[in-house]
């Protein structure tokens, strides 16, 4: 008897959906919208303006200075990332580790300039664990990005340099200074 009881009990839930469903639809009406005058022209707009975030620059690699003075100083390992975003502004940040670790730098990126293949970044230093008083200096760099593949020039960095001057650590100034190429890394930039 449980049996007939559940399929009777069955049979009812579905009428009932079924009868829920017929009156929800009976009672709907269809409406009669009128199109505007310029019916069949093409309402979309063309537009130039993209969704997606503005140039960008990242990147990780070393650089060997063992010929730079001060000679001998060795390796430096960085690794950035910055980014233009929709509202204009910029937002980024980096690591350069010198010397098999013994002095790590972190700093946030405030400012970046994309021309081409190059592009300029400044900041301001957040850690120094070695020289803490360099903490919130204004920092410089810029990197160059010479393509992908085996046949492509390696790609290269400018040294990382601080001061305090916001006219002079200034990402539109492109400053005529050294670049090295990077040994085992990659430098991505994007206009």
């Amino acid at each position: 008897m449980k049996t007939n009881f559940r399929n009777s009990s069955l049979r009812f839930g579905l009428f009932a959906i079924s009868a829920s469903v017929m009156l929800l639809f009976s009672g709907c009406s269809q409406e009669e919208v009128q199109l505007p005058d310029n019916e069949g022209q093409n309402l979309t707009e063309e537009t130039t303006e993209t969704r997606a975030s503005g140039p960008s620059a990242s990147g990780q690699g070393t650089i060997s200075l063992d010929v730079i003075p001060p000679v001998g100083e060795g390796f430096r390992h960085f690794s950035f990332h910055a980014r233009v975003k929709k509202n204009g502004s910029v937002q980024g940040s980096g690591v350069l580790t010198y010397v098999g670790g013994q002095r790590n730098l972190q700093f946030d990126i405030d400012c970046l300039e994309v021309t081409g293949n190059l592009a300029v970044m400044t900041g301001v230093v957040t850690r120094d664990n070695q020289f803490p008083e360099l903490e919130g200096r204004l920092c410089w760099f810029k990197v160059i990005d010479n393509g992908e593949g085996a046949n492509a020039d390696p790609d290269q960095m400018a040294l990382f340099y601080t001061g305090t001057d916001p006219a002079v650590y200034t990402c539109t100034n492109n400053f005529e200074v050294p670049v090295y190429d990077i040994e085992g890394g990659n430098v991505q930039v994007r206009e």
